[in-house]
């Protein structure tokens, strides 16, 4: 099996899920009566999740070290989003209950914590924290074996969903086998997959067909499918061998987009808030986006490659500190 992280075309994918995300709450996308905006998050949202799911699962199939892989992930998500929390609550909008909600990674299931334009879209961080905790817990009791969890996991949501007759909600118990159907594929990946399968650009395409019509609020029941095109998706983008696509996915601006994606997802509500989102259509889009978008850019860039680097960094170093006291004991051991 290759390491998710030698594999650039996800850098695409990820570019591609943070730009559908900001598309969606920051711009008006086509005529109202498409429901593009919600067609955009739901896909945006989709393939960030199934991402998650597939780079997380390889890690662990890869190096099964619990506690190196939650001190790297809450490395990875709790120094920018408790920097936003603190400054948001404790300045722009004094609230330590809407503080408490949103650091504890609680507020999906206590939306009375979501203070609207401030923290609504932390209920992702949520799904995700969940997701990474179980993992974490089901490899730390039944080792990697028990990683195979999460097929009969990810079905076992899908069916909930129908049963609630849920196409789409912010709950973990009702959302998480987007980010299951991920860690699905990353326990069948192989390395030959690239290339192997013949016309791969054309099953891309049929599969990002069936992933923009289960993502549309009118697609009814296929709605249930979502997670399962955005992993066909996933899957056949994985089958990619050196072509234009492959290197659209994997040029240096995508790998930029995706290198700051968790800092803009996090930021960028606050250069939509208040002022910046009132005004005539034109001011609101024409004159102030922009502007929007470039300190969306800017913070983005700063939080990942000073504030967020600091902590992983010295996450790393913790793990291999860790490793190294490892190894020595099992020499040591007669």
């Amino acid at each position: 099996m290759q390491s998710a992280t030698r594999l650039p075309v996800l850098d695409g994918l990820r570019a591609i899920s943070i730009l559908l995300v900001l598309g969606a709450h920051m711009l008006p996308l086509g005529p109202k009566i498409l429901q593009l905006n919600y067609t955009a998050g739901a896909m945006g949202m989709s393939l960030f999740f199934s991402l998650s799911g597939f780079l997380i699962t390889s890690t662990l199939l890869h190096n099964p070290d619990v506690h190196a892989f939650l001190v790297r992930r809450l490395a990875r998500i709790i120094p920018l989003a408790y920097a936003y929390a603190f400054f948001v609550f404790g300045f722009l909008a004094f609230d330590p209950n809407a503080f408490v909600w949103t650091a504890t990674f609680l507020l999906n299931y206590f939306p009375e914590g979501m203070v609207d334009g401030y923290n609504n879209h932390f209920w992702s961080l949520c799904v995700e924290v969940h997701f990474y905790v179980a993992i974490a817990l089901t490899v730390l009791i039944a080792g990697q074996r028990g990683i195979w969890i999460v097929w009969p996991a990810c079905l076992a949501i899908t069916a909930l969903r129908i049963i609630y007759g849920t196409y789409i909600n912010i709950q973990t118990h009702l959302r998480v086998d987007e980010i299951l159907v991920g860690a699905c594929i990353a326990t069948l990946y192989q390395e030959w997959w690239k290339g192997h399968a013949k016309r791969a650009s054309a099953l891309v395409a049929l599969a990002m067909a069936a992933w923009v019509v289960s993502s549309s609020p009118y697609a009814g029941w296929l709605q249930y499918l979502r997670p399962y095109t955005t992993g066909a998706v996933l899957a056949s983008v994985l089958c990619l061998c050196n072509g234009r696509l492959t290197l659209a996915l994997s040029s240096a601006p995508m790998r930029y987009i995706a290198a700051i994606s968790y800092a803009l997802y996090v930021v960028h509500p606050l250069t939509i808030h208040g002022w910046w989102n009132q005004g005539t259509i034109f001011e609101r889009y024409v004159l102030k986006r922009p502007i929007s978008l470039a300190m969306c850019l800017t913070t983005g860039h700063l939080s990942t490659f000073y504030w967020e680097r600091y902590w992983q960094r010295a996450a790393r170093r913790w793990a291999k500190r860790r490793t190294v006291r490892h190894d020595q004991s099992a020499t040591a051991e007669p």
